[in-house]
């Protein structure tokens, strides 16, 4: 009697082990799709900006935004969206830098004086 009781304890094993591995294997799907899917997001962010810095060199050649749409089939809010789309890839850094350079400039002018400039 006591293989009995043996044998369903190892098959109880047996399926539980079964079972984490089935979860295992889920989980490791699940973390490659999501990678995927991040990785899809980060190129159509990309081509959103690429396509918003082409629409705002069409603007500096002097086409404007309602025309933009025309030519390109997008609409008005996609035209939009795609410019914001490369102004905000572009702002952050340079924002950034100006205000490290102004934070230079400031910190030179409060040692040296007036004689900086």
């Amino acid at each position: 009697m006591a293989t009995k009781t043996d044998s369903r304890s190892q098959t109880a094993r047996a399926r539980a082990r079964q079972a984490m591995a089935d979860e295992l294997e889920r989980a490791r799907k699940r973390e490659s799709t999501l990678v995927a899917v991040f990785s899809a997001i980060d190129a159509r962010a990309d081509a959103e900006a690429a396509l918003g810095e082409a629409l705002i060199e069409l603007k500096d050649l002097g086409v404007v935004q309602s025309e933009l749409a025309e030519l390109t089939g997008l609409s008005a809010r996609e035209v939009g969206a795609a410019i914001r789309a490369a102004k905000d890839r572009t702002t952050p850094g340079d924002q950034a830098s100006e205000t490290a350079d102004e934070q230079a400039s400031d910190t030179t002018s409060d040692y040296n004086g007036a004689e900086s400039h």
